[in-house]
């Protein structure tokens, strides 16, 4: 008997606009032991779904409008408030999203983990302070029974969701519900993570339901896979099912949408249109509108789920066809996205727009609370490179390297300790007057989420154009014309300018947050992780639109991406940053076919391949240094597996090993070459 069985769940949300059926006749099961992934696109009722189980679904707007949650046979839907308590964290836990949000700021962490232990199992005292500490242990965090007085806000992103693992595991569930717990991690972070709950599922038996929408994660963590789209599943089965022979054209579409860190491709796949409405009442196929596939049948009637093989089924009435077109190789058969191919290689011209010149940046904190000290804090410890037109520059590292700093300097945000950013023969820093406006207009900025970005009360169109209101010499009517035009130019309608910004998807507002950007004709866009935050579907038409943008218009990017397959896709050149300094630096293609740097290495290894039999990467070990306390040697030498005594002595200078390339290892000729690197 499965350990979780979902029979036909229905979850409604019942709004002014009508009812949304955001879970509508959800049916699979989780057997003890097994790992099962939930992956589609936002809005598809994944998370819906995992809050329906545990009867968490908001309420009152959300009601569960029919199906069974059979959890050790017992239907969980039938459950009282007061029965649900005594299953949730003692029998089924789960882990949120955002781990800050998760922890309460004003309790320390002994008060939260201990909560769980206190209400479902009774301890108190020693025992508690010991379950505590053993729990902490088991997730990885270091020396624990000297951080429980510690609150969240004193730990990094990676230890807080290591907290909230603690948390989820202390009562000792059956069953952990993990709804996309790594998305806000760095790779190697995300290595580490995933690697804990490997082992936390193979040392306490534990049933796992992982949400995510990378599909990495799922070819490395799970047994079996169910893709939800517009809330139903539309395809169920193996991982090497669904990897190697995909039945649904929306699975199929998914998995071309990823960007690989294996090889760069002139062009990445997108699925057509929006992700598909749940409020209508449509007859047919809900993905129907988008498919490449489709039939007169598709739009008449849904089609039933068809068992292909044991364990494997799709509700698709060609697929058998997609199947069979997906053994052959024939990718091809799926469209490709309308746009032209661009071509990988990299601008031969090397008049950079932009210069930064051995930036600096210190900030000064304060340490202690009743006595206060000063603490210097060096986040960018003289970073140097070029941005050529029609070149894309890409910083990549983990979070805290000095990758965002690095871009406010850049776009004039945040004034450098020492050091300069040159344009057109100048310090931007001592520019004023015409000549700031024009380096505000040459160099223009799109950050990770458009919508903190735009005022909610105000249109599109005075949000696009507001840069405008700085030429005093366009007229109303000028300032319409350029809106419109750049709405055009990123594939949106010239009528959109008199919508707000509730009324668009989020693809949509990132598009809408680069035509901003396009409005004054920059030569350079600062992309601060402009698709983390987007659907794999959705992430792979920002990713086509940007390298259209710059070949049409010969735009430079400087990026900032923690995804390696996006850095691979877009960059020309990439520099790789490790706690303030640029520990290596070269052509983005030379660099993933052969790193030099160890971290670099690291990095790459951490990234998770999308295909059906991937291993998890040994991760970095440790944590980052404190960089307010002196640094002897090389920064990364702590956690480095081919650190030498010279290593903690002497700092390595970035030096030219060859031509373009630069890294600031002491023995990087010496080290692994080939595919040792990887050992």
């Amino acid at each position: 008997m499965a350990l979780l069985e979902v029979k036909e769940l229905r979850t409604y949300f019942y709004t002014r606009h009508g009812i949304h059926k955001a879970v509508d006749g959800v049916s699979f099961s989780v057997a003890a032991g097994e790992t099962l992934g939930l992956v589609g696109e936002s809005g598809s009722g994944k998370s819906v779904t995992c809050l329906s189980i545990l009867g968490l679904a908001p309420k009152p707007t959300a009601r569960v409008a029919g199906g069974q949650v059979l959890f050790e046979g017992e239907d969980l839907l039938r459950k009282s408030e007061r029965q649900l308590r005594a299953v949730r964290g003692r029998q089924i836990a789960m882990i949120l999203q955002d781990p800050f949000a998760a922890l309460n700021p004003v309790f320390n962490i002994r008060f939260q983990v201990g909560e769980a232990l206190r209400t479902h199992r009774g301890v108190h005292g020693r025992a508690l302070a010991a379950d505590i500490v053993r729990s902490l242990q088991e997730v990885g965090v270091p020396e624990p029974a000297t951080r429980l007085a510690d609150y969240p806000h004193q730990f990094s992103g990676g230890m807080r969701q290591r907290v909230v693992g603690a948390i989820a595991i202390s009562c000792r569930p059956k069953l952990l519900i993990a709804d996309e717990p790594t998305t806000s991690l760095d790779a190697t972070i995300q290595a580490q993570y995933l690697n804990l709950l490997a082992d936390l599922r193979r040392d306490l038996g534990l049933s796992v339901i992982l949400v995510t929408h990378d599909f990495g994660i799922v070819a490395t963590m799970c047994d079996r896979v169910a893709v939800m789209y517009a809330g139903s599943i539309v395809e169920q089965g193996s991982v090497t099912d669904i990897f190697d022979r995909p039945s649904h054209p929306y699975t199929a579409a998914l998995l071309k949408s990823v960007p690989s860190v294996d090889q760069r491709p002139s062009q990445l796949y997108s699925i057509a249109g929006q992700p598909g409405a749940t409020l209508d009442s449509l007859p047919g196929c809900r993905f129907a509108p988008r498919c490449p596939y489709v039939l007169d049948p598709c739009r008449q009637r849904v089609p039933p789920m068809i068992e292909l093989a044991p364990g494997h089924a799709s509700a698709c009435f060609r697929a058998a066809e997609t199947s069979a077109l997906a053994r052959g190789g024939s990718s091809v058969a799926i469209r490709a996205d309308p746009a032209q191919s661009l071509a990988a290689a990299a601008p031969t011209t090397t008049d950079a727009v932009v210069r930064a010149q051995s930036l600096v940046k210190t900030f000064t904190l304060s340490r202690g609370s009743l006595l206060a000290r000063k603490v210097e804090l060096r986040a960018v410890d003289g970073v140097s490179f070029e941005l050529p037109p029609a070149h894309t520059f890409s910083l990549v590292g983990e979070s805290g390297c000095g990758k965002s700093t690095t871009a406010r300097m850049i776009l004039r945000l945040e004034r450098p300790t020492s050091g300069q950013v040159a344009w057109d023969g100048a310090d931007v820093w001592q520019t004023e007057g015409d000549t700031l406006l024009a380096y505000r207009r040459t160099v223009q900025g799109v950050f990770q989420d458009p919508f903190s970005s735009m005022n909610p009360r105000i249109r599109i169109g005075g949000f696009i154009g507001e840069p405008l209101l700085m030429d005093r010499s366009l007229t109303p009517a000028d300032r319409q014309g350029r809106v419109a035009e750049a709405l055009v130019q990123v594939g949106l309608r010239a009528g959109d300018a008199a919508l707000f910004p509730h009324e668009f998807s989020g693809g949509q507002r990132q598009r809408m947050a680069v035509a901003r950007a396009l409005v004054c004709s920059p030569k350079v866009i600062v992309l601060d992780e402009p698709v983390s935050a987007l659907d794999v579907s959705i992430r792979a038409q920002i990713m086509n639109l940007l390298k259209d943008l710059q070949d049409r218009l010969g735009i430079g990017y400087l990026l900032i991406a923690h995804h390696l397959g996006t850095v691979r896709y877009l960059s020309h050149e990439m520099a790789v940053m490790y706690l303030g300094r640029i520990v290596e630096i070269g052509p983005s293609e030379s660099l993933f076919g052969r790193p030099l740097h160890p971290y670099t290495r690291a990095l790459i290894a951490a990234a998770l391949p999308a295909r059906a039999g991937a291993k998890l990467a040994e991760p970095v070990k440790g944590e980052t240094p404190d960089l307010t306390q002196p640094q002897l040697g090389c920064r990364f030498a702590p956690r480095c597996a081919y650190a030498q005594p010279l290593c903690r002595e002497a700092d390595p200078p970035l030096r030219e090993l060859a031509s373009g390339r630069g890294v600031a290892c002491h023995f990087a000729e010496t080290l692994p070459s080939g595919a040792g690197w990887l050992c």
